[in-house]
């Protein structure tokens, strides 16, 4: 069975492996970065989808002026052609080369028109799925960072808890053997012990023990695993 001093070292040892874990969980917290990176990604489809939207929108927008500027033009002409007011053949030459003129930029708008009548609807519907996903998204990791928040919160108190305890274990725990204890945690990402489990592995890096080092431990003896170092410590009866 354990010495006195190694069973305090063990009640500190348990909570500075609590305090590790819980340091450890506080940094492993994703805020959302998958999330994220679909948002992001999202965002970009939508600004690019929304700028063309725009550009398509824009030119229907100025063809329909265009269209409209051309049909008074032709209601003018004619006017003036069946109107009486022109009456020199020449002239009435060129108003009908003009009234050819406007017609054919007539066809071609009304062909264009046609084209972006075709496209803009797809455009928009595009546009408002984009959305959709967006709000959905952005709706997600609002969720997710609140039980981040959540979560780190409960970390925080459970590290603060810790931290008030550890004094009064540290304070229990001879200065030799917390000395070693604290360079083996230095040099072991915070875990300075481990528990001999059944069948004789060591409880940190999963290494099996020689019967001599159980034993020895069995003992009340301050001994290490061969392989991660740590001070081992057996509970009476796991063996």
């Amino acid at each position: 069975m354990s010495s006195l001093d190694l069973r305090r070292l063990h009640q500190l040892h348990l909570i500075d492996a609590a305090i590790t874990e819980i340091k450890n969980r506080a940094a492993a917290l994703d805020p959302g970065r998958k999330i994220q990176a679909s948002l992001q990604q999202v965002q970009a489809q939508l600004d690019e989808s929304s700028e063309r939207l725009r550009a398509l929108q824009g030119e229907q927008s100025d063809l329909e002026l265009k269209q409209k500027g051309i049909d008074a033009k032709l209601q003018k002409t004619d006017k003036e052609i069946y109107g009486g007011s022109v009456v020199n053949a020449r002239e009435v030459e060129n108003l009908e080369k003009e009234i050819a003129n406007l017609k054919r930029q007539r066809g071609e708008i009304d062909e264009r028109l046609l084209e972006l009548w075709e496209v803009i609807p797809p455009t928009q519907k595009e546009v408002g799925d984009l959305e959709a996903q967006r709000a959905k998204l952005k709706q997600d990791l609002a969720v997710h960072q609140k039980k981040v928040m959540q979560e780190k919160e409960q970390l925080e108190a459970a590290f603060r808890q810790r931290q008030q305890e550890r004094p009064a274990a540290l304070a229990q725990v001879p200065k030799p053997l917390l000395v070693r204890y604290d360079a083996i945690r230095q040099k072991a990402a915070g875990i300075g012990m481990a528990d001999v489990v059944r069948n004789g592995f060591c409880g940190s890096c999963g290494t099996h023990l020689p019967e001599k080092l159980i034993e020895s431990a069995r003992e009340g003896r301050v001994v290490t695993c061969e392989s991660c170092h740590r001070i081992l410590y057996l509970s009476e009866g796991l063996i």
